[in-house]
């Protein structure tokens, strides 16, 4: 008799999974005439000095294929670093809306404020 398939434990595909980046994710590159393992930060590296060595011994090239090599994992990094800009200005939104918020309409928040400053001068 065969088990019921939701009495299996999931197996990690898909599901509940969120698109999260990880950072510290180790890639497998296949480049022009090299593979290359390691994260992207790495891989960046790699493919960044990879083009510079075939830039001096003149194959333009294979430079060029080198670097856009190179410019696919900046655009992860980049997009890793966007993530991040946004997640901050969130949570700073989020703390100053915490502050400030006193149950109270803002055209009230706004008059007392505006009755404080005129107490202080």
């Amino acid at each position: 008799m065969r088990s019921n398939s939701s009495n299996r434990r999931s197996r990690n595909r898909g599901g509940n999974r969120k698109n999260q980046s990880n950072r510290s994710q180790v890639f497998d590159s296949n480049g022009p005439d090299v593979r290359i393992r390691g994260t992207a930060f790495q891989i960046n590296e790699k493919y960044l000095a990879l083009a510079k060595d075939a830039s001096a011994s003149g194959d333009r090239v294979l430079a060029e294929s080198y670097l856009q090599h190179a410019e696919h994992y900046q655009r992860l990094i980049n997009s890793w670093n966007l993530e991040d800009e946004v997640r901050q200005k969130q949570e700073q939104e989020k703390a100053a809306a915490a502050e400030d918020d006193l149950g109270l309409p803002k055209s009230i928040i706004g008059a007392e404020s505006s009755s404080q400053e005129m107490a202080n001068v």
